[in-house]
């Protein structure tokens, strides 16, 4: 009976120790991140399902070969196609604005980085102008019901600022706000 009884414990226990694991990282990274501001790029989101929300991608997602590690450039040719884990290493531009430093494709030891997903098809003829896109940041910022057409009109004309909290490459979305 008393073994019946640990089991029943066990059971309860565990999926709530989970759900709290689930729940540390973002909650560490509010609480001991740095606020960092980004730019948004204009795109227009439509999805009743989810309610309002604003559809952000962010300045430093899209960039050109000059913002590439060569060391990155190199891994691209490694590999036909895939998914390649790379850093948005950051600078501090103008104000409280941060821009991209550089992207690599390692984890970078000090200052402030962003940790993402890119993928790449295909041979890769390196281009002067060719623009290449990663995946760092939330899409989504879900605001309160009927709030979100100022917001939405402000994102389509690329007029929103982001204010995220950073801490080792992860980022937690705070508000977003116009220019």
């Amino acid at each position: 009976m008393k073994n019946k009884r640990n089991l029943f414990l066990l059971a309860l226990i565990v999926p709530i120790i989970l759900l709290l694991a689930m729940t540390w990282k973002p909650l560490y990274t509010v609480n001991t991140g740095e606020t960092i501001t980004l730019e948004t790029v204009p795109v227009d989101p439509r999805d009743i399902l989810y309610g309002d929300y604003v559809s952000l991608q962010f300045a430093i997602e899209e960039f050109s070969k000059e913002d590439l590690d060569p060391a990155l450039i190199k891994e691209f040719s490694k590999h036909d196609t895939g998914k390649l884990t790379v850093y948005a290493v950051l600078q501090l531009e103008e104000g409280d604005l941060y821009g991209l430093k550089t992207v690599t494709h390692k984890k970078p030891s000090d200052g402030l980085f962003l940790k993402g997903d890119m993928y790449y098809y295909g041979e890769h003829n390196i281009d002067e102008n060719q623009m290449y896109f990663a995946n760092f940041l939330p899409d989504r910022f879900y605001v309160a019901e009927n709030t979100g057409m100022q917001l939405e009109d402000l994102s389509r004309k690329g007029q929103l600022l982001a204010d995220i909290k950073v801490r080792g490459g992860f980022a937690v979305l705070e508000n977003v706000r116009p220019k």
